[in-house]
């Protein structure tokens, strides 16, 4: 047998990762079914050069007027290297009516991408709590 706090810590990660990825989808299913669509305006990609990497991650910025006719800024979900938009750049938005706040980019990497980040790292923890609890 393994460290048991460390199969219990891992193990409970990998089962959080998975209950948020399953948050995240049941999320995109509400936009996809009830979801505003409108149109959204780069304005900028937040550059995190703390790695000191020569691929740094990018969080882009969008822009746009919901049906109350509020101006709403957010940024996208995923972000990561190879991730940003271009600045300027037009792109479909979908959001809940009632929470504008819950919105995304229209586009398959920006809608799923989340969900099926946490899937695979929570199945890496999960396997990992599992190689140490029979060990």
């Amino acid at each position: 047998m393994g460290n048991p706090a460390a199969e219990v810590l891992c193990i409970t990660i990998g089962l959080f990762l998975y209950s948020r990825a399953v948050r995240d989808a049941r999320l995109v299913r509400r936009l996809r079914r009830e979801g505003v669509r409108t149109e959204g305006l780069v304005v900028a990609n937040v550059v995190d050069r703390r790695n000191r990497n020569r691929n740094p991650t990018q969080t882009p910025v969008i822009r746009f007027h919901d049906h109350q006719g509020y101006e709403v800024e957010f940024t996208t979900a995923i972000q990561g290297v190879g991730m940003g938009l271009a600045t300027g750049r037009r792109v479909g938005v979908v959001y809940l009516p009632g929470n504008s706040q819950k919105a995304r980019v229209w586009m398959r990497r920006q809608l799923v991408g989340p969900a099926v980040g946490m899937t695979l790292a929570g199945t890496l923890f999960l396997g990992f709590g599992l190689v140490i609890a029979f060990s």
